[in-house]
């Protein structure tokens, strides 16, 4: 067998002999189709959250949040996200490629050993929260510090975690849940800076996001603690925003009840 799935009243497993890709085709299409099945199935518990984990047998790059989100899709699994969720990548032991989705009481620490707070946001979104990696960019990175070290310095381990805070005029998660791979790009894209390649393109464009002196900004190193990188890139009329965010090894999400949009967001070496 390629892969296999079992279901439980709160929580949905499955192995797979590859990792399941965005475009899938084949075994894995049938796959992906009966994961979203059997996550759609799933009754949401009041006041639960999910917990979303991947087990790697291996330790090649890969976005954890396209793993067990994006590459599933936001139908799927945005009715259990309640007041939040948690991802986190581990290591498998049988040379399988692992997912687990189990809706919790409580959001736990993305990873209790990752103790060492390196920069944080805090920022209103106005009426609306941002929908594009670029967007959550704009609206954050002029409100992004660096708590511990100084500006420049390798702080940070291999890999990183996230702690996001999302408060809107109601719990947003069903809404927000097809805006987790956006928040994630623009919240890491804060902690890096570009490497100035391919201005003539990129800088009228991104001028055009209306941030003040974004070019500027983008390629300023004073919080670039995840490093300085080609972060942008042309994209058709637009820009790709390119972060390492790969190397988040656990994120979580929690959302909190106000009435504004606002986002705060602790990034942290993982230990």
């Amino acid at each position: 067998m390629d892969y296999g799935i079992e279901a439980a009243q709160s929580m949905v497993a499955a192995w797979s002999v590859r990792r399941l890709p965005f475009e899938p085709n084949g075994w894995q299409r049938r796959f992906r189709d009966e994961l979203r099945l059997a996550l759609r199935a799933l009754e949401p518990e009041r006041g639960h959250g999910l917990i979303a984990e991947y087990d790697a047998p291996d330790d090649a790059f890969v976005d954890v949040e396209n793993v067990l989100l994006y590459n599933i899709g936001a139908g799927s699994y945005g009715h259990l996200l309640g007041p939040g969720l948690v991802c986190r990548r581990g290591r498998s032991t049988d040379g399988r490629h692992h997912v687990r989705y189990t809706l919790a009481p409580s959001i736990p620490d993305p990873d209790p050993e990752a103790t060492v707070v390196i920069g944080d946001i805090d920022a209103d979104l106005g009426a609306q929260p941002p929908k594009t990696p670029g967007e959550w960019w704009m609206r954050l990175r002029p409100r992004t510090t660096i708590r511990t070290g100084s500006p420049g310095a390798n702080r940070v381990a291999d890999s990183f975690v996230l702690d996001l805070s999302v408060a809107g005029p109601d719990l947003p998660g069903r809404r927000a849940a097809g805006t987790v791979k956006a928040l994630i790009d623009g919240v890491v894209s804060c902690f890096h800076a570009h490497d100035g390649s391919e201005s003539d393109v990129l800088l009228p464009r991104l001028t055009s996001l209306g941030c003040g002196d974004a070019w500027g900004l983008v390629c300023e190193p004073s919080s670039a603690v995840l490093g300085v990188r080609p972060l942008l890139r042309p994209h058709g009329k637009g820009i790709a925003w390119n972060p390492a965010d790969e190397r988040c090894h656990a994120f979580r999400i929690a959302f909190v009840y106000d009435t504004r949009w606002k986002v705060r967001a602790e990034l942290r070496a993982h230990a």
